[in-house]
C-alpha cells in the first residue's frame, strides 16, 4: 500500500530523482507518483552517488532524460499496436536505454554521432542522443583525431577492485549461464579469446560490467526480494549498469565509424575484433530484455562476417585445405600446428571468430523467423558448419558444430532454416494470388524427411563420431560428450517438426502432428536441469503456443520454480509471448496466424535467443 510522508513548512523529503529533475514530488514511498507515471526508477534513503558532484548529477539528468524519451516512445507503440486490454495486461521493461545505431558502408550517407565528436560542453554519456546527419561526401581526413587515429587494440586501463571482480564473475558465472553448452575442452584454448578480448576492448568490456552488474543485481532479487538489506546495493549496481551501458555505445559508435570510413590498412584481427564486439553488443541485448533494436544491429555485423569470408582464399585449393580453415589461418597463425598431419591448435583470435561465427548463424536464422525474412547468412552455412554435428568438437576442427555452443546439432538448424526460407516463399505465392498447394508439400517433403531421419539417428543413440577417445576428451574435460547435446537437440527438433507443419497446414491445435510433437518436447522437458533452460527458449516457446489448455499447467510450473536470474531476458519474454496467445486462442485464423505473429505478440518482434 503506497505510503505518502506528510512534512512540516520548510522540509524537504521527496524522492532524490524527483530533486535530481528539480521536480514536485508527493513524496509516496516506494515510488512516488511522478516516477510511476513515467517509469522510471524511484530512489528514497541514502544519498545516491550520482548526487555527489554536479558534473555527477549532470550525468544522471541526461541519462534520465533519455530513458524518459524512450519509454514514451515504447507507451505510444503499445497503444498504436495493442488493444486498450492488451495494453493494461503487458510488463513494461524497466531496461530500455540502448539507442539505435546507424552503420552504412557508404561514407556519402553516414550518420555520425555526436557522443564520438569532440565537444568540450559535453562529456561522452551526456551527447549520446545527438545526431549530426551528413548528406555530402564524408572523406577520412574530416574525421576529428581521435577517430583518424583510433585502433582496435587499445588495452582497457587498469581496473579497480570492483571492476575486477565483477569481470571475473562474467567470466566464471554469467557467460556460461547465457551459453551453457560452450565448454571448449582443455585442448582448446578454452574461453581465453573471451578474456583477452575483454582486456582491450572498451565495448565488450562495458557491456561485459553491464551484463554481470545486472545478473548480480537479479541474484540479489531472487535472494532477498525487491527490499531487504542490500536494496542500495541493487541500486548502485543499477547505476552501473546504465554508465557502462552508456560507454558500450560510445565507444562502438567511435569504432564503427572508424572502420567504415577508414577501411585501408585494416586487417583482419582488427574485422575479427570488430565482430566480436558487436557480438558482444549482441550478447547484452539477449540476456537483458525485449526492448533493445537488435535487428538495426545484425547487419553490420553480417556486413563484418562476410567481408572476413570474401577475403582472397585461393590458397585453400591450392593447399587442398577447407574453406573455413583458410579462413582461420588468414587471421592470423594459429598457437601450434602438428607436423605429422597439418592440424592446428586455433589461437584467441581465431577461436573467438569460430564463435561469433556460430552465434550469428543461430541468431540469423532465429531472426528471420521473427522478420519472416530468408536467413542473410544461408550461403556461408556451407563453408562455416561442419556437415556433421555429432555433439563434439575437436580442438583441431576448423568447421563448427553448432551443438557445442547453443546446444543444437547442424543438421536440425539447417531444417530450420530452410523451413524459414519456405515460410517466405508462401507468403510471396500467397501475396501475388499463385501458391500451388502441391508445390509447397513437395517442398516441404525433403525437409520433412530430413528432420524424421535425424530425430530416428538422436533417439537411437546413432550419434558417436568414431575417434579414439584419447582425441575426444581430454584427461580434465568436464561433460564434453556425446550426450550432453542429444537431448536438447532433440527437443530442438520437434520444435522444428512443429515450426514446418505450421507452416504447411496453418495454425491448427487438433492436427496429429502438432499435438505429438508439443507431447514429446513436454515429456523432453521433463527432466532438462534450469540452467540449460535458457538454451531451450526458442522450442520452449514454440510449443508452449501450440499447446492447450491443458497443457498451460505445465509450462506455468516450468517458469515458477525459476529465479530471476534464469528467467530475466528472453525467457521472461517467452512466457509472457505464450499467456498472452492462450489468451487469444479461440480468436487465432488457420491461414492468418503462425509463429511470427506469436513473436510480435508483444508488440514488436521478440528475438528468441
Amino acid at each position: 500500500m503506497p505510503v505518502t510522508r506528510r512534512h512540516g513548512r520548510g522540509r524537504n523529503d521527496g524522492c532524490w530523482t524527483c530533486k535530481l529533475r528539480r521536480k514536485k514530488c508527493d513524496e509516496v514511498q516506494p515510488t512516488c507518483g511522478d516516477c510511476d507515471s513515467l517509469e522510471i526508477t524511484c530512489v528514497y534513503g541514502l544519498k545516491p552517488r550520482w548526487m555527489e558532484t554536479e558534473e555527477k548529477q549532470r550525468q544522471k539528468a541526461t541519462l534520465l532524460k533519455k530513458e524518459i524519451k524512450n519509454k514514451a516512445a515504447l507507451r505510444r507503440e503499445k497503444l498504436n499496436t495493442s488493444t486498450n486490454q492488451d495494453a493494461q495486461e503487458d510488463t513494461i521493461h524497466q531496461f530500455n536505454i540502448i539507442p539505435d545505431i546507424v552503420v552504412s558502408k557508404d561514407p556519402s550517407s553516414i550518420d555520425v554521432v555526436g557522443s564520438v565528436l569532440p565537444n568540450e560542453h559535453a562529456s561522452a554519456s551526456t551527447s549520446i542522443s545527438t545526431f549530426a546527419t551528413i548528406s555530402a561526401p564524408f572523406p577520412f581526413s574530416l574525421l576529428p583525431s581521435d577517430l583518424q587515429y583510433h585502433h582496435y587494440s587499445h588495452t582497457v586501463e587498469p581496473l579497480s577492485p570492483i571492476e575486477a571482480d565483477f569481470i571475473s564473475k562474467y567470466i566464471d558465472f554469467v557467460f556460461p549461464a547465457l551459453f551453457p553448452f560452450y565448454r571448449p575442452s582443455l585442448f582448446d584454448t578454452g574461453r581465453s579469446w573471451l578474456r583477452q578480448l575483454l582486456g582491450k576492448s572498451h565495448i565488450a568490456h562495458h557491456a561485459a560490467l553491464s551484463i554481470s552488474c545486472y545478473f548480480f543485481t537479479m541474484a540479489l532479487v531472487d535472494m532477498e526480494g525487491t527490499s531487504g538489506e542490500h536494496a542500495n546495493c541493487r541500486l548502485l549496481r543499477w547505476d552501473e549498469v546504465e554508465q557502462h551501458t552508456q560507454n558500450c555505445f560510445d565507444n562502438l559508435r567511435t569504432s564503427m565509424i572508424a572502420l567504415d570510413l577508414n577501411t585501408q590498412g585494416i586487417g583482419e584481427i582488427a574485422r575479427v575484433e570488430a565482430l566480436e564486439n558487436i557480438v558482444h553488443l549482441l550478447i547484452f541485448e539477449m540476456a537483458l530484455c525485449k526492448a533493445t533494436p537488435w535487428n538495426s544491429h545484425l547487419p553490420p555485423a553480417y556486413a563484418l562476417l562476410s567481408e572476413i569470408m570474401a577475403c582472397d582464399r585461393s590458397s585453400h585449393e591450392i593447399h587442398r585445405q577447407s574453406k573455413m580453415t583458410s579462413v582461420l589461418l588468414g587471421i592470423e597463425l594459429p598457437l601450434w600446428t602438428n607436423p605429422a598431419d597439418g592440424t592446428h591448435i586455433w589461437s584467441p583470435a581465431q577461436a573467438g571468430f569460430r564463435f561469433c561465427a556460430a552465434l550469428l548463424i543461430f541468431i540469423d536464422i532465429m531472426a528471420s523467423i521473427a522478420l519472416q525474412e530468408s536467413p542473410t547468412l544461408l550461403p556461408y552455412h556451407a563453408e562455416l558448419l561442419a556437415e556433421r554435428d555429432d555433439g563434439i568438437s575437436l580442438p583441431s576442427d576448423a568447421e563448427i558444430h553448432l551443438s557445442t555452443i547453443i546446444g543444437c546439432r547442424n543438421g536440425i538448424m539447417r531444417s530450420i532454416a530452410e523451413t524459414s526460407m519456405l515460410d517466405t516463399w508462401k507468403k510471396e505465392q500467397v501475396a501475388t494470388d499463385s501458391l500451388n498447394v502441391m508445390d509447397l508439400v513437395d517442398r516441404a517433403s525433403h525437409i520433412a524427411q530430413s528432420l524424421k531421419s535425424d530425430v530416428f539417428e538422436y533417439q537411437n543413440g546413432n550419434i558417436t563420431r568414431s575417434v579414439p577417445d584419447s582425441r575426444a576428451l581430454g584427461p580434465l574435460d568436464i561433460a564434453s560428450n556425446t550426450l550432453a547435446s542429444s537431448k536438447s537437440t532433440l527437443i530442438w527438433a520437434h520444435a522444428a517438426q512443429l515450426y514446418l507443419t505450421v507452416v504447411v497446414s496453418g495454425w491448427q491445435l487438433s492436427n496429429p502432428d502438432i499435438r505429438t510433437n508439443v507431447a514429446q518436447i513436454i515429456a523432453l522437458l521433463e527432466d532438462v536441469p534450469p540452467y540449460q533452460l535458457r538454451a531451450l527458449v526458442w522450442p520452449i516457446c514454440v510449443a508452449g503456443c501450440l499447446a492447450l489448455e491443458e497443457e498451460e499447467p505445465f509450462f506455468l510450473r516450468l517458469f515458477a520454480g525459476l529465479g530471476k536470474v534464469h528467467t530475466a531476458g528472453a525467457l521472461d519474454d517467452a512466457r509472457q509471448i505464450m499467456e498472452k496467445v492462450w489468451r487469444r486462442r479461440g480468436m487465432l485464423g488457420t491461414t492468418n496466424w503462425d509463429l511470427a505473429s506469436c513473436f510480435s505478440i508483444l508488440g514488436s518482434p521478440i528475438l528468441l535467443v
